[in-house]
């Protein structure tokens, strides 16, 4: 949304609705560890790879033959096999040295901010829909990038789906607001295309 007028000037972007936004990949880690989703780590990796071969050497050394294994693997699959596949692994198993220590070190660390969503100003209407209790994609991401734009001066609404945790590892609560908050998120995009009025909340953005 916020690389729109780079990548695609010639379009009429009215509006955004934004669910869970994996804003800062570096909080994702520790939440996917253990999940259903465990096995996104292998895309990210995949990615990184691919926007910087550089650190391809860097990022290998560091795995085990089981990280080699998730990196290969995941390269060519879809979610669904990948979750067969790597669902609810501890990641741990897949580098020779501390996670934490991995994403928080360079160069993971300058990459990672690198790709953090909140820096440039959307110049149209955004609405971000994320659970509170999402154990996936954390909801203190997705609610800071609303701070972010706010911050920028962008028309943001923000909305916390607070249905209680449930089956966390099955990341319920991130898929949860699909289908709780759909019909209020395709309502809000029909709005911008109707040209009806914004209803932002940057200066009541829930703690």
């Amino acid at each position: 949304m916020e690389l729109a007028p780079r990548y695609a000037p010639e379009l009429k972007v009215v509006g955004a609705w934004a669910g869970a936004p994996a804003a800062d990949l570096a909080l994702v880690p520790p939440f996917a560890d253990g999940s259903i989703f465990a096995g996104g780590l292998g895309y990210l990796l995949n990615g990184v790879g691919a926007a910087y071969p550089e650190l391809v050497p860097g990022l290998t050394g560091v795995l085990t033959d089981k990280g080699v294994n998730l990196v290969s693997r995941t390269q060519n699959e879809c979610v669904g096999e990948t979750v067969m596949r790597f669902g609810f692994r501890h990641y741990q198993q897949y580098f020779t040295a501390d996670v934490a220590e991995l994403i928080n070190s360079e160069p993971l660390r300058t990459v990672l901010n690198e790709q953090r969503i909140g820096t440039l100003k959307p110049t149209a209407p955004v609405f971000i829909d994320s659970n509170r209790f999402d154990p996936f994609i954390p909801w203190g991401g997705a609610r800071q990038l609303a701070l972010d734009w706010c911050a920028k001066g962008a028309d943001v609404q923000f909305w916390t789906n607070e249905q209680p945790p449930f089956l966390n590892k099955l990341a319920i609560n991130n898929l949860l607001p699909y289908f709780v908050d759909g019909e209020q998120g395709m309502q809000w995009l029909a709005d911008r295309f109707n040209g009806l009025p914004t209803t932002p909340n940057c200066t009541a953005i829930p703690a």
